[in-house]
This record gives structure tokens, C-alpha cells and sequence, in this order.
């Protein structure tokens, strides 16, 4: 059952945490309606919003038609609404870069895998892409975020305790080491084993082999109807120098309100696209995380309470962080303890250990 929630925005400075203030807080402005629509269950409800903006001769409408995605707040065809999210592990070394799909996906979580290295874990919905990949192995902690979405995931493999929970959590697992070459195949432009890919349709067709349900259950994050600052310090800026040759960075253009990706100083494209990858929304969520055995695997709590920054509309806010089971969505609140409202777009989620130290401006 899909449950409707609130959120906000959020502001930056040059530095961690400790200079964030007042986000969340209400400033003295003209009254705004807000229209709540409750929606059946399982069953969003076609909304057609209408804005008004002022011409020299009379108003312009600009109308937004379908229903808002649970995961993204964007609008898209109902039929596209009412499908089970899936979750796919992407490669992120250097020899998989560009990764194809990213660009399509409505949450990217970034998290650190073995030594400095990266992997992203996307989620898809309303979009269907022809190319994603290249795929790679599971990991325990980013199961608790695809749970979060009741998510089939996406994988290659994985470590020991990945494999063991999903088994254990009866998650819908679509994995390489079990599919044939219709589901998942190489390509010979990169070098094995950064070079596995599928697909949205391969994806689903896996799904229906496995007789996985198409129903979902989970909660969703709040969306606000039109972009909104969030009331924090300005953010045009953020660095997260992973190592000495890994430094991803967003870039705030304040025509269009989008933060623009890249790693290092080269701008991070889709390998399908080539569009440059964006996002409307940035949560930094730190945790606690220890490496537990020799290959380097990590153990990262994303179950409990944190600290965290929102970042959106050239804004940052400090924020907390709450989840209380595997299964359960993260809530993230000001300081004030209200629920921050996303804005309709792609939200990039990057999760870092709590000693982690950011570069922002």
C-alpha cells in the first residue's frame, strides 16, 4: 500500500555539519494552499495541476498529467505507476565508467563498498531503460535500502552475508549466477568482469520466470507539488573526495534548479544517453561503518538513527535520520523534527561513514 508523506528542502556552507541552521524553520510569507488528495489503495489517482504564470495578456497554464511516481514525485502514465520497483547494483570502477541507465533511475544510492571504491545501487520505476550496467555483486546494507521500495533486486553474485539475506528476507533476487544469457549478457567494449548488462524488459521477464509478485508494499518520502527551497545556507557545491582519484562532486546550475554530476573535473554521462547525470535532491546520510574482514567488506548501519544534509535548490540543511527495521523507508527530519518534503525529481542518496569529511561551497 502505497502511503503519502510530507517533506521539505535544504541549504549549504563550505565544511561538515556544524554550521547548519534554521532549515525547516517558517519565514513570514503569503499564505499557500496545499490540496491533500488521499488515494485509494494501491491506486494512484490521475491528478491534472494547473499553474498560472503571469503574461502581459492573460495566464499561461502548464499542465502536468498522469499521476507522481511513489519514488520520485514526477509525473508519468498511470500504467507506468502500477509496477514493482526494481534495484540494480552497478559497477562503479573505473574500467565500468560510463555506467548506462543511471540516468533513467528516480533514487541512486552511492555507498562504499571495498576499500575506497563505490557502488551505486538504483531504482527504477516509471522509466524503462533498453541498457543498464554494468551490473555487479550484492552487498548486505544496500538490500536495506532496496527494501525500502520492495524492490527485486539486480545483482551478480555477492558476498556471503549479501547472499545469505537474501535468502533469508525472501527478497524477489534476479541474479546473473542463476539467469541465461537472455536475462543478463557481455559486451565487448569493456573488460570482463566490468562489462555485464541488461535490461528493463530482461528484468521484468526474469520477474514473471520467477512467478515474483507484481504488487508492492511501501511507504513513500513526501513531495512537494512545485520546487521549494528548504530555508538552509546556500549550496552551489559538494565534494566527496572518496580517495587521492575519486572525488565525485555535484554542481549546482540555477537555471533549471539541478544539480549536475561529475567525477573528478569530467562531467559523469550516461553511457546509453550521454546525457549528463543530474539530480533534483542530494541527501548526505552518515553511518556508522567498520570494515569486518579481509577482503575489505564493510559493515554499514543504516538501521537506527543518524545524522545526515539535504541539499536542494541551491540550499543545504542539516537533518536526522531515522529508520527502524531492514524493511522500513528512512525518514529524515529537520531539526525542528519535521519531516523534510523532496522535490519532484531524481534524488541522489550518498551514503558515508560519520567521520567522513565533505568539500562544499
Amino acid at each position: 500500500m502505497l502511503k503519502n508523506r510530507k517533506i521539505i528542502l535544504f541549504v549549504l556552507v563550505i565544511f561538515t555539519f556544524n554550521f547548519l541552521v534554521g532549515c525547516g524553520s517558517k519565514k513570514e510569507e503569503p499564505a499557500i494552499i496545499e490540496q491533500e488528495v488521499e488515494l485509494e489503495k494501491n491506486k494512484p489517482t490521475n491528478i491534472e495541476i494547473v499553474d498560472s504564470k503571469e503574461t502581459n495578456e492573460k495566464p499561461e497554464k502548464v499542465k502536468k498529467v498522469g499521476v507522481p511516481s511513489p519514488i520520485s514525485g514526477m509525473y508519468a502514465k498511470e500504467e507506468n505507476i502500477h509496477k514493482r520497483p526494481f534495484a540494480v547494483m552497478f559497477d562503479n570502477q573505473s574500467k565500468a565508467r560510463p555506467q548506462a541507465g543511471l540516468d533513467q533511475a528516480e533514487i541512486v544510492y552511492e555507498i562504499l563498498a571495498e576499500g575506497n571504491i563505490t557502488r551505486y545501487m538504483a531504482i527504477f520505476l516509471t522509466n524503462e531503460p533498453n541498457l543498464i550496467g554494468p551490473v555487479r555483486s550484492a552487498r548486505p546494507y544496500f538490500l536495506d535500502k532496496a527494501m525500502e521500495f520492495d524492490a527485486l533486486y539486480v545483482h551478480d553474485g555477492g558476498s556471503p552475508q549479501a547472499l545469505k539475506d537474501i535468502k533469508n528476507l525472501k527478497i524477489g533476487d534476479i541474479s546473473a549466477q542463476s539467469r541465461g544469457k537472455d536475462i543478463f549478457w557481455r559486451k565487448n567494449h569493456k573488460v570482463r568482469p566490468h562489462n555485464e548488462y541488461t535490461n528493463a524488459a530482461a528484468i521484468r521477464k526474469a520477474a514473471m520466470q520467477s512467478h515474483y509478485r507484481e504488487n508492492v508494499d511501501f511507504d513513500t518520502y513526501i513531495f512537494n507539488d512545485e520546487d521549494q527551497k528548504n530555508g538552509g545556507s546556500s549550496l552551489t557545491y559538494v565534494k566527496m573526495p572518496y580517495s587521492k582519484t575519486y572525488k565525485p562532486n555535484f554542481k549546482y546550475n540555477e537555471e533549471d534548479g539541478l544539480y549536475y554530476r561529475y567525477i573528478n573535473k569530467e562531467p559523469h554521462l550516461d553511457e546509453g544517453s550521454k546525457n549528463h547525470l543530474t539530480a533534483k535532491n542530494i541527501i548526505i546520510q552518515k553511518a556508522q561503518t567498520k570494515v569486518i574482514d579481509n577482503e575489505g567488506r564493510r559493515e554499514i548501519n543504516l538501521v537506527g538513527k543518524g545524522e545526515g544534509l539535504f541539499i536542494t535548490k541551491g540550499e543545504i540543511c542539516k537533518v536526522t535520520w531515522e529508520k527502524k527495521s531492514r524493511r522500513a523507508i528512512t525518514r529524515f527530519f529537520y531539526e525542528d523534527g519535521e519531516e523534510i518534503k523532496f522535490n519532484p525529481g531524481i534524488t541522489w542518496m550518498e551514503v558515508i561513514p560519520s567521520n567522513f569529511e565533505l568539500i562544499t561551497q
